[in-house]
């Protein structure tokens, strides 16, 4: 991809480690997310399922970024509305309030012991032996098995990371033998059908920008959309995927073309 394709009308920004660390802002996120404003519609999303996506969008504004809360899609909120979508119910969570809130804001009711017929699964800074075990408990009675996502760790900082909710679901599957019935964060590319509904567009008119090439990038290729990995390896070769070292650079590069 040498160039921006002209059929691209929104840009998809990835947050934790592409426009921020933790509290953090990256050098130069604001004046690209500022210069894209004035061609393109903008959204951000995460796999985030701790927050809800007024508090991520709470986040976004104190950092300095403008926008509005429908231009925010967490792991949180679509997880709501794939629960609501499914016909999913009564529900034993493993995560945190802001996942609690988001699921309740769909009409689903929590189930907080093992007579819960699913479980859905996010980031859960209490995970415990017995929720295992509960959690085990419901897939056994052939349970639907829900995740957030399956990310091995998050960045916190540059360069320090910490477990993500890869290692629930990790627990839990070891447990009771199976797999999740559905993912909801990336690489999957539920996010992304959201956010085409919600702009009225197509998958080829959407650009992703991430720092994993593990998750959105292959969220990206698994929606045949285009992308910009925000990295400095240069060893990714693909047709379809930019790699730039910082947005300074990406900015630089869009206002060259």
């Amino acid at each position: 991809m040498n160039k921006i394709p002209k059929d691209i009308s929104l840009f998809a920004f990835d947050l934790d480690g592409t426009l921020y660390f933790g509290e953090s802002l990256i050098e130069g996120a604001i004046d690209l997310i500022s210069f894209i404003q004035k061609n393109y519609n903008v959204v951000f999303f995460t796999n985030n399922s701790t927050k809800t996506r007024k508090e991520i969008h709470s986040k976004l504004i104190h950092l300095g970024f403008k926008c509005n809360v429908n231009e925010v899609f967490t792991s949180s909120y679509v997880a709501g509305k794939y629960l609501s979508e499914a016909g999913i119910d009564n529900v034993y969570v493993i995560g945190s309030e802001g996942l609690r809130s988001e699921i309740l804001n769909n009409g689903i009711r929590i189930i907080d012991n093992s007579m819960a017929e699913n479980l859905i699964v996010g980031l859960d800074l209490n995970f415990s032996y017995n929720k295992i075990e509960t959690a085990m408990t419901v897939i056994m009675k052939n349970g639907k098995f829900i995740v957030c996502n399956e990310d091995k760790f998050f960045p916190v900082e540059k360069n320090k990371f910490m477990p993500a909710c890869g290692a629930m679901v990790g627990a839990i599957t070891a447990t009771s033998n199976k797999k999740p019935d559905f993912v909801v964060g990336k690489p999957n590319t539920y996010i992304l059908s959201k956010i085409e509904k919600a702009y009225g567009i197509k998958h080829h008119e959407i650009l992703v920008v991430g720092d994993s090439y593990e998750s959105d990038i292959m969220m990206a290729k698994n929606n045949n959309s285009k992308a910009i990995l925000v990295n400095s390896n240069k060893n990714v070769v693909d047709g379809n995927v930019f790699v730039m070292d910082n947005p300074n650079k990406i900015l630089r590069y869009l206002k060259k073309y």
